[in-house]
């Protein structure tokens, strides 16, 4: 009876650990609550410190590093920052290496100024990364332990304690998920498809299309304003606000701050998403991005 009994529990314990490899674990670093990791880009020179922002839906170089790196210039490309476009250079074929057994072949550059984003922050901004490392990897980024942690997407299983929340496709590699909101002075809550940005350094974004579908600013009252930039140096104006409840999975926030975008450079007429879900709830939890499946793992943290 002994031996029946054992087979089957160490059977499963080889498929459990099968199910979820850790392929490494690399330190991060935190700037203003923005996560950076060390990336080596064509096995030349030292790391250079990224941006991780799962809202850069492209890779990004600063303009002076490639430069000083004599990274080649390939082409040029369109990108949508801060809801206007931009032609930039851009380097094809490049490797890039994180820890010791992280790589990512045929990547594509974007060389940008980053120099304000440096200054804002403090840090070091060499470049920015998103997509391009979430598509290739099953990623983690365990904040209680200020590590990233790759896993091999072949026959994942997700082993931790976290709410499964499906993940919704929107344009440009960037992906988000459906919330609840009950704005302040309604009663009914409304639901909005919120891209998932690590890169937006508040609660909630709502985009002008959702500020205006649902008169969510008050003409009765007088509203603060707020400046903010991304990508570029674009200097854009807001209204900040805050809403009654919000909610995902089986988890609500109450009196949620919010930024209200109503400068006309945010139109933004093209996004499939209705707004942000920024970095200040994010940090609530140690979060794995399974792009394959479309899922996300929000484990709250310690």
């Amino acid at each position: 009876m002994r031996k029946n009994i054992l087979v089957p529990i160490f059977l499963l314990l080889c498929i459990k650990g099968y199910g979820q490899k850790l392929i490494e674990a690399v330190p991060i670093k935190f700037a203003d609550n923005y996560i950076f990791v060390e990336v080596t880009v064509n096995n030349h020179g030292r790391p250079l410190n990224f941006w991780f922002d799962t809202g850069a839906g492209i890779t990004v170089i600063d303009t002076d590093i490639a430069q000083q790196r004599s990274i080649e210039l390939t082409g040029e490309s369109k990108i949508n920052t801060s809801g206007k476009s931009l032609i930039s250079k851009e380097s094809a074929f490049n490797e890039l290496k994180i820890g010791e057994k992280i790589i990512l072949e045929d990547i594509t550059l974007v060389l940008m100024d980053l120099s304000h984003l440096t200054k804002y922050l403090k840090t070091n901004v060499d470049g920015v990364i998103g997509y391009d490392l979430l598509a290739k990897f099953i990623t983690e980024t365990n904040i209680d332990e200020k590590e990233i942690r790759f896993y091999s997407p072949i026959d994942y299983v997700f082993q931790g304690n976290a709410k499964t929340i499906e993940l919704t496709t929107l344009e440009s590699n960037l992906f988000g998920i459906f919330i609840e909101t009950v704005p302040k002075n309604q009663s009914e809550s409304i639901t909005l498809n919120l891209q998932i940005d690590t890169g937006a350094d508040n609660y909630l974004t709502f985009h002008n299309k959702i500020v205006k579908e649902h008169q969510l600013i008050s003409s009765k009252k007088r509203q603060k304003t707020v400046k903010g930039f991304g990508a570029d140096s674009t200097i854009v104006t807001n209204v900040s606000g805050k809403v009654s409840e919000i909610g995902f999975g089986d988890m609500k926030w109450k009196n949620v701050p919010v930024t209200f975008e109503v400068d006309p450079i945010n139109s933004r007429k093209n996004s499939l998403a209705d707004g942000l879900l920024g970095q200040k709830i994010l940090l609530d939890f140690n979060i794995t991005y399974n792009l394959k499946e479309r899922l996300i793992y929000l484990e709250k943290r310690k």
